[in-house]
């Protein structure tokens, strides 16, 4: 009876720790990531490159063709387009409130078709980056050629329709990690170099991504080693000098040491809660107008500062400069009244930023309009709650193994760039809840490849783990 029992726990035993063994290793150090050891480089063949060239052209004909009269001005593209007779110029006569990432490319494509072609091919490019990054990886064609036609799809797309910073800002980052994680592969300075100037431009397009290439830094010498200094301040060179050197020119020239005066104007839209405690009774008085005004229309609240920016500004007798300097000493005393509820509102606007974007132009105006509405939404939802559902996973999976002395298996070059890609993702996301609030998916559109991106590298992972399992000695003995 002893024995039968003993045999009994020993198989119950055999058969949990075999799943759990595929998923860790022993105690040893992870290898260094080089060229050879970070993942099983993998290129795509003849065939492949040539099916991937003809999607991309008959995608480019498509929405060329669907969108004829793209691109399209916003209610913020105004701000942009008065900036590009001065950059032409290279002399400011004014100091504006937007950064000139924009407004360059204004500059060198116009406003009309040039543009909408040119972000355009700025998608695909970005989009085949991805890909041969994937391939690098190692990842499992079927979930590649996934990635490369969900990201043709319009919810991927529609973003190169507006002539905003996000048409630009978009390819600006991919290409900035790619060629940051091709460094990390290859140990070519030129990756390295190339890393840092895109992710210039991306911050001078969109400023929420200015800290994006110090936190990747931090990021390499953390995982890395010291070895990954002189990387690290090559990366964030080039932010540093043009972001640097714009701030000292509006210092200079216009007494105005920073990137943008509208922070003010976009603090206050996460404050709006707390109007009621302004300690200024005209400014109080206007925005709580403002703010009722705004649920009257059914409006979202946080549109009332923009909306009644003019009466603002005769209340007061400031100019618009002056103003976002008001409205950000104004905004810094309130959170500093109200840091767990001004915490708590950002944290509810995190949860808006996951819904789905999807634009008019991405479903148009046919009777299928509501269905593809419907589907786009679907997909994005999928992908998003993947996404989050991966990080929780992969995230408790280390901990918890860590706390048994275990390794998990997702380490290496995947890991590295795992982390690196969700890294940027959550710091874009953190960044635009807290200094803008309210429920914009719009800025996580900017993400949203590398969000497709992370979700099939981790699902390989996972599909060659299940199946690991699935096939380990201790399941053909049962």
């Amino acid at each position: 009876m002893e024995q039968i029992l003993s045999s009994n726990l020993n198989a119950m035993a055999s058969g949990i720790a075999e799943p759990i063994a595929v998923l860790t290793a022993s105690r040893k150090r992870p290898e260094r990531i080089t060229g050879a050891t970070a993942a099983p480089h993998r290129r795509p063949g003849m065939r492949s490159c040539i099916i991937w060239m003809l999607l991309c052209g008959a995608a480019f004909v498509i929405y060329s063709h669907f969108w004829t009269k793209a691109p399209f001005a916003d209610a913020d593209t105004r701000s942009y387009t008065e900036m590009v007779p001065d950059i032409s110029h290279f002399h400011f006569t004014k100091l504006y409130g937007r950064t000139p990432g924009l407004p360059i490319f204004f500059a060198f494509t116009g406003t009309s078709r040039a543009f909408f072609y040119a972000v355009l091919l700025l998608h695909f490019i970005g989009v085949t980056a991805l890909l041969m990054l994937l391939f690098r990886l190692g990842v499992r064609s079927s979930l590649v050629w996934t990635f490369g036609l969900l990201a043709l799809l319009p919810p991927y797309v529609q973003n190169v329709v507006y002539l905003l910073s996000e048409a630009v800002a978009a390819p600006f980052l991919i290409l900035g990690f790619v060629s940051l994680c091709l460094f990390i592969f290859q140990r070519r300075w030129v990756y390295c170099v190339s890393a840092s100037f895109w992710f210039a431009w991306a911050a001078l397009a969109r400023p929420t991504n200015v800290i994006t290439p110090f936190l990747l830094g931090l990021m390499l010498v953390a995982f890395l080693g010291k070895k990954m200094i002189r990387p690290a301040l090559v990366l964030v060179s080039v932010t540093t000098l043009l972001v640097g050197s714009y701030v000292l020119y509006t210092g200079a020239k216009f007494h105005y040491f920073g990137l943008s005066y509208l922070t003010g104007y976009h603090l206050t839209c996460t404050t709006v809660n707390f109007y009621e405690d302004i300690d200024n009774p005209i400014a109080r008085d206007v925005l709580l107008k403002a703010r009722t005004e705004m649920y009257r229309q059914g409006l979202p609240p946080i549109d009332g500062v923009w909306l009644w920016q003019n009466k603002l500004k005769q209340a007061l007798g400031l100019s618009d400069v002056q103003l976002g300097n008001f409205l950000l000493r104004m905004n810094i005393k309130l959170i500093a009244h109200h840091p767990e509820a001004y915490l708590e509102d950002s944290a509810r606007s995190m949860v808006g930023y996951w819904f789905p974007y999807v634009t008019k132009y991405a479903v148009g105006n046919s009777r299928v309009g509501p269905i593809l509405k419907n589907l786009w939404d679907g997909i994005e939802d999928l992908v998003s709650a993947t996404f989050l559902l991966e990080v929780v996973l992969l995230a408790g999976l280390t901990i918890g193994l860590k706390m048994y002395g275990e390794d998990i298996l997702f380490r290496g070059g995947r890991a590295l760039v795992f982390v690196l890609a969700a890294a940027t993702i959550f710091q874009t996301q953190i960044v635009s809840c807290l200094m803008v609030g309210g429920e914009i998916p719009r800025y996580r559109s900017v993400t949203d490849l590398l969000i497709l991106f992370t979700v099939v590298l981790a699902s390989d992972w996972i599909w060659t783990t299940s199946r690991a399992a699935r096939k380990s000695p201790a399941r053909s003995e049962d």
